[in-house]
């Protein structure tokens, strides 16, 4: 094991919460939740017990070009409640189930319902998480020049994406990850003011 993984197998011990692997390369995401982050991201590094999509991708492009996500750290019994809410907002490619828990059929009863319509109240996100739920919503993506100065805007990641001839995955990526795109624009969900 390198040691960025030794890093953050170290720093979720004795954690449990939601997490997921964003690839660089293709702007796919997978969401899951664990009791013990720290095993379940060794598993997923080892390709033990890992979902298979996920496991192709790491197996194609190599961990590296992963970007491993602590969305929240929450209690056990909150897990899959709140890994619903991520997968909702954000439509992980990688995830073969749509649904929290890995039921196959599984349906949330009204009870289940309200605890995650109530649980989506007052809660923060990190900034990753928070231009991941953006794009994936269609909010807009504000286009900068190398100097900070607003020259395009799209009302989605969809319309950027049409525009630049290129793939919505690469329109996420660009967002969140800060990165110059094709070499002279600057690609963010909010709006940016510039320095004087």
């Amino acid at each position: 094991m390198t040691e960025i993984p030794l890093i953050i197998k170290k720093e979720l011990e004795g954690k449990s919460g939601i997490y997921g692997f964003f690839c660089k390369t293709t702007g796919k995401l997978y969401i899951g939740s664990s009791v013990q982050l720290s095993e379940r991201f060794n598993r997923h590094v080892k390709g033990a017990r890992s979902n298979v999509k996920l496991q192709n991708a790491i197996n194609k492009y190599n961990i590296h070009d992963f970007i491993f996500i602590v969305f929240e750290y929450c209690e056990p019994e909150d897990l899959i409640l709140r890994e619903q809410i991520y997968i909702d907002s954000l439509n992980p490619e990688f995830n073969i189930l749509q649904v929290a828990g890995s039921l196959l059929g599984y349906k949330h009863s009204a009870d289940s319902i309200a605890k995650i319509s109530k649980a989506r109240i007052g809660k923060t996100h990190t900034p990753v998480t928070k231009a991941l739920m953006s794009v994936a919503k269609g909010t807009a993506i504000y286009v900068y020049d190398s100097n900070g100065t607003l020259v395009n805007t799209f009302s989605s990641g969809r319309k950027a994406a049409e525009h630049f001839d290129c793939s919505y995955p690469t329109i996420l990526k660009y967002s969140i990850n800060g990165l110059v795109f094709k070499g002279q624009w600057v690609l963010s969900t909010s709006l940016i003011s510039k320095q004087s």
